[in-house]
C-alpha cells in the first residue's frame, strides 16, 4: 500500500515553489514541498551572526522598481523596505570619474535601438550598430552593463529584451528591511498554518509519471502526488539533475534553449568606510556612492547606502563569473581584495588587515542551482512556452526564468510565475 497521496507535491522550496503553494492550500489542496537545500528560500538567503554587524544578502537583495507581488507579501508580513540611493562612479584610465546613469550616453544607445527591426544576439548588434572607434566607451558600458546586470552571454542575449527593459523597466531599486528573509518566513508560516509539510535537505532525484499518482523519490523518502510542480532553477533542469521516468527530452531540450547566467557575490565588511577617505579616491568625494564599476577581475562593487554600514558587495555575473567558479572562496576573495586594491590604489595587505568579515557566494557552483538567474535570448519565448506545456496533465514547471515580462530574472518573476502555475494546476483537476 503506498504512503499518503498528495494533492501536489512540489519540488524546490525557493520562491516559485513557497507561491505556488500558498495558493493552492488557499483552495484546500493538500500540498507537500520537497527542498534538496537544509533551509527554505532558494536564490532567497539573508543571513545573520556571521560577523557582519547587520543581515546580508547572499542571494537576491534587491526589488528592482514597483513589483506588485513582492510588495503585496511584504505588505501581509508587515516588513518595511527602503529605497537604494547613490551616487554612480566608473574606474577609468583617468580615475574615477562620477556618471549620471548605469550606461553611457544612454540616449544615442536608444536612438540605434529602435532602428532595430528584427531580433539579434546583443553581440551582433554592437557590432552592426556601434561600431567604430568613437563609440567605444557606449560599447564597453552596453557591454558590462548586459554581462552584470543581466547575468549574460552577449552573444545570446536577446537585443529586443534589452530595449523592452530599458524603455520600461523601472529604474527605482529597494531593498528589505532586514532581508527577504522576512518575507520567505511569512510564507512559510503561511503553510505551517495550513498544514503544508516543507521537507528539508530532501533532493528529488527521480520522478516516475508513468504511474497514477506520480512518484518523487529522494534518497530519503517517496512521494505521492496528484500533480507535480518542479521549481528547481534553471540551471539543474539543464544539468538533468532530476531523472523523468518516462524522458521528457523535448522539455527539458527546451530548457537548455534558455539562458541561465553564472553569478558570484563577495560580501565584505571593514573597519571603516575607506572608500569615503579622499587619499584612496585622488581626492573624488565618494561619501555618497552607491555603485562603483570597472574593468577589475570582480568588476562591481555597491555600497549599503543610505545606511551608513561599512559593508561592500562585490558582484561577478556572466562570463565573469563562468570563468572564476572553480576557484576556492579564498582566491575569490583574493582577486576581490586585489579588485578593490586597484580601483582606490590601496595596498592588498591593508585591504586584508581591515577586513573584519567576509562571505563568497559562489551561486554558479552551488550544485542546487548551478548559475544565477535567467536572462532572455533571440527567440526565447518558444521554449518558453514548451516548457509551460503540462506534461500528461500532471506534471508542471514553474521559475523565474519562465516569466514573460520586464521583471525577468527576479524574486517578482519567480513569485508570478509560481502564482500563475498555481491557478494552472487548479483548473487542472
Amino acid at each position: 500500500m503506498k504512503e499518503e497521496i498528495y494533492d501536489v507535491v512540489i519540488i524546490g522550496a525557493g520562491a516559485a515553489g513557497l507561491m505556488a503553494a500558498w495558493e493552492l492550500v488557499q483552495v484546500n489542496k493538500r500540498v507537500v514541498i520537497a527542498e534538496a537545500r537544509d533551509r527554505i528560500g532558494g536564490r532567497v538567503h539573508t543571513v545573520d551572526k556571521s560577523g557582519f554587524t547587520m543581515p546580508v544578502e547572499l542571494g537576491a537583495e534587491f526589488i528592482h522598481g514597483e513589483l506588485p507581488l513582492t510588495k503585496m507579501l511584504l505588505k501581509k508580513a508587515g516588513v518595511d523596505f527602503y529605497k537604494v540611493k547613490g551616487d554612480i562612479w566608473r574606474k577609468q584610465d583617468t580615475g574615477l570619474e562620477q556618471e549620471s546613469d548605469f550606461i553611457e550616453d544612454y540616449s544615442l544607445l536608444e536612438e540605434k535601438l529602435t532602428k532595430v527591426e528584427s531580433d539579434m544576439p546583443v553581440a551582433e548588434f554592437l557590432n552592426t550598430y556601434l561600431a567604430g572607434p568613437e563609440l567605444e566607451e557606449l560599447r564597453t558600458s552596453l557591454l558590462s552593463y548586459v554581462e552584470g546586470y543581466y547575468a549574460a552571454d552577449p552573444k545570446r542575449t536577446s537585443t529586443f529584451a534589452l530595449r523592452e527593459e530599458l524603455e520600461k523597466g523601472d529604474e527605482e531599486q529597494y531593498r528589505v528591511a532586514g532581508g527577504y528573509r522576512k518575507m520567505i518566513r511569512f510564507l512559510e508560516e503561511e503553510l505551517e498554518k495550513k498544514g503544508c509539510p516543507v521537507l528539508l535537505s530532501t533532493p528529488a532525484l527521480e520522478v516516475n509519471w508513468q504511474s497514477d499518482p506520480v512518484e518523487v523519490y529522494s534518497a530519503k523518502s517517496e512521494l505521492y502526488g496528484r500533480k507535480l510542480i518542479v521549481t528547481v532553477p534553471l540551471g539543474v533542469l539543464q544539468a538533468g539533475a532530476i531523472a523523468f521516468t518516462p524522458a521528457i527530452p523535448g522539455h527539458l531540450e527546451a530548457s537548455r534553449t534558455l539562458g541561465f547566467g553564472a553569478v558570484i557575490k563577495v560580501l565584505l565588511q571593514f573597519g571603516g568606510p575607506f572608500w569615503k577617505q579622499k587619499e584612496n579616491t585622488a581626492g573624488k568625494d565618494l561619501s555618497q556612492a552607491g555603485f562603483i564599476f570597472s574593468e577589475e577581475e570582480v568588476p562591481t562593487w555597491w555600497t549599503q547606502e543610505p545606511k551608513e554600514v561599512p559593508i561592500l558587495v562585490g558582484w561577478l555575473a556572466g562570463p565573469h563569473a563562468e570563468r572564476m567558479k572553480h576557484l576556492s572562496e579564498e582566491d575569490i576573495l583574493q582577486k576581490a581584495l586585489a579588485s578593490l586594491g586597484n580601483i582606490f590604489t590601496m595596498d592588498m595587505n591593508e585591504l586584508r588587515t581591515a577586513l573584519q568579515a567576509h562571505k563568497v557566494s559562489n551561486w554558479a557552483a552551488d550544485p542546487y542551482c548551478l548559475g544565477g538567474y535567467s536572462y532572455e535570448v533571440v527567440h526565447g519565448s518558444k521554449a518558453k512556452q514548451k516548457l509551460k506545456e503540462p506534461i500528461n496533465n500532471r506534471i508542471f514547471f514553474a521559475g523565474e526564468a519562465l516569466f514573460e515580462g520586464v521583471e525577468g530574472g527576479t524574486v517578482e518573476a519567480a513569485l508570478a510565475n509560481g502564482l500563475e502555475t498555481a491557478h494552472q494546476v487548479i483548473a487542472s483537476f
